[in-house]
């Protein structure tokens, strides 16, 4: 009897275990599914994209299984340092102000940030290139709550108004309907958003900035930056970035033609394009 219940309670223990085991495997990845081509979803819902792969790549290197946690862009700061998420892989530009929040990777892309602008704002104004959007006084910048371009506006634009919204859609719709002039995005996001859009938003790409991307990880977490840092420092001798290539180069061409995953990886790789 006593056999019984020393074996009962070691299978008990054992699984007990497996189980902390199993869930400290699990790296859980955040990131907004509403940026494609780099965080989307498939019609059937499973996550997808460039940032998708690479947070799977990452797990790999790190030897864990990856969960990926779909939130608003504007909570992935609180969700990651509440515990909820292990990291942020999800086209977060590192700016000094979230630097205070949460520690940071090594750059893996740099963003080309580029101008999504209200037709009617553009062709009253007679808007010719960024420098335009810059000079004019009082233009009315948009962008989700966090959203790091809207500190670009507010360092270079001559007396911007900074409109935040919830969600990038929400920024859309108000340059769309002239709410608001200017919305500075990724230039994938804001090329897709002026297809989707033709009448009433042009677009400038000549990039006001690139900004860089990192992982984004909570305060004193140095190992796993450490480790992260070794990850993205190989990305191109160990072929992750061509494998992003040969999924997403025509994703990207069909969005702005004639690019490729390149377009990203100005000045993080010494490539010609």
């Amino acid at each position: 009897m006593k056999k019984w219940l020393l074996l009962t309670l070691f299978i008990v223990t054992a699984l007990s275990f497996a189980a902390c085991a199993s869930d400290d495997d699990v790296l859980k990845v955040g990131m907004d599914l509403s940026y494609p081509p780099f965080e989307t979803v498939t019609e059937d819902g499973t996550p997808t994209g460039i940032s998708v792969t690479l947070a799977y790549e990452f797990g790999k290197y790190l030897g864990r299984e990856v969960e990926i946690v779909d939130l608003p862009f504007g909570t992935l700061i609180t969700e990651l340092n509440s515990g909820s998420i292990d990291v942020i892989i999800g086209s977060m530009s590192i700016t000094e102000e979230r630097a205070l929040s949460v520690d940071f990777s090594d750059p893996y892309f740099n963003f080309p940030l580029v101008a999504l602008v209200n037709k009617t704002f553009y062709d009253q104004n007679q808007i010719d290139s960024k420098e335009d959007v810059l000079t004019i006084e009082g233009v009315k910048f948009v962008g989700p709550k966090t959203f790091a371009p809207l500190d670009i506006a507010r360092a270079l634009a001559n007396n911007p108004i900074i409109r935040e919204v919830d969600d990038v859609n929400a920024a859309v719709l108000e340059v769309v309907t002239g709410t608001s002039d200017v919305f500075l995005m990724s230039i994938s996001n804001a090329a897709g958003h002026h297809l989707a859009n033709p009448d009433t938003t042009e677009i400038l790409l000549d990039p006001i900035s690139l900004s860089p991307i990192g992982m984004a990880f909570r305060k004193n977490n140095e190992d796993l930056v450490d480790q992260a840092n070794t990850f993205i420092a190989g990305l191109e001798t160990n072929g992750i970035y061509d494998i992003l290539r040969n999924l997403y180069n025509q994703d990207i061409a069909n969005n702005i033609p004639g690019e490729t995953l390149n377009v990203y990886l100005q000045g993080i790789i010494n490539e010609e394009e």
